[in-house]
C-alpha cells in the first residue's frame, strides 16, 4: 500500500453517518461482518455479541442492555492476573466482546478508537488481517 494510499484509508479519514445512533449502528454493522467473515463465535451463547448487536441494529434491545452485557465478558479479564493477558484466546474474546458492546461517547473520536482496538484485538486472535483490511475499505465512505 503506498502512502496515499494509507492517508486515504485510514480511519480517521472515515466519513461517519450524521447521527451519534447512526454511526455507532453502522460501525457494529461492520463490526457483525468481520465476525461472520472470520468465523468467529463467542463461548457464552447467551451474550453473544454478535446476536447481541444484530438484536440492537434490529431495535430488539436497547443499547443500555448492550453495554449492560459488555460488563458480563469485563468481568472474565478483571482480575488482576488476567488484566495484562494478551495471549489467552478466551481472554482476548472477552476483550473483542467489550470491544464489540460498550458504548461510551460515540463521535468521531470514540468511534475510532473502537475501531482501531476492533482491529488491534483482532490482530491479537492472530487472523489474516487483509480480510478486514480489505472489508473496512469497502464499508466506510472515506475523505
Amino acid at each position: 500500500m503506498n502512502r496515499d494510499h494509507f492517508k486515504k484509508y485510514s480511519i480517521g479519514s472515515i466519513v461517519r453517518p450524521e447521527g451519534d445512533g447512526n454511526a455507532f449502528k453502522h460501525q457494529l454493522g461492520f463490526f457483525v461482518s468481520v465476525l461472520d467473515a472470520l468465523e468467529i463465535s463467542f463461548p457464552n451463547d447467551e451474550n453473544d455479541p454478535a446476536r447481541l448487536i444484530k438484536d440492537y441494529i434490529d431495535g430488539r434491545i436497547s443499547v443500555e442492555t448492550l453495554t449492560a452485557k459488555a460488563s458480563v465478558w469485563r468481568s472474565i479479564f478483571d482480575d488482576s492476573a488476567a488484566i495484562r493477558e494478551f495471549r489467552e484466546r478466551n481472554i482476548l474474546l472477552a476483550r473483542l466482546a467489550v470491544c464489540l458492546l460498550y458504548r461510551g461517547e460515540t463521535n468521531g473520536a470514540e468511534l475510532g478508537d473502537n475501531l482501531s482496538w476492533f482491529l488491534e484485538v483482532l490482530d491479537a486472535l492472530e487472523v489474516d488481517m487483509k480480510i478486514p483490511n480489505a472489508m473496512m475499505i469497502e464499508y466506510f465512505e472515506y475523505r
